[in-house]
């Protein structure tokens, strides 16, 4: 099986919650900062994320310049 990196921008964010929500993503903010976590949920304003150390935080969405995960493929 092979994988295939996804990335989903700020403007699709909110359309794409339920593909994304669940998944282990890296978070890349608009000052280039970068959390990796769980993504817990997504909602119009916040998107709240459980990081390796199980802490929880809540990132404004506006904040956010993209998300990445993989995902796994048959080829």
């Amino acid at each position: 099986m092979g994988k295939r990196q996804v990335r989903i921008f700020r403007k699709d964010l909110f359309l794409k919650k339920s593909e994304i929500q669940g998944q282990d993503a890296h978070v890349i903010l608009s000052d280039q900062v970068v959390h990796h976590g769980q993504i817990l949920s997504v909602t119009e304003q916040h998107l709240r994320l459980r990081n390796p150390r199980a802490k929880e935080m809540q990132l404004e969405l506006a904040a956010v310049q993209e998300i990445v995960y993989d995902k796994e493929t048959d080829y």
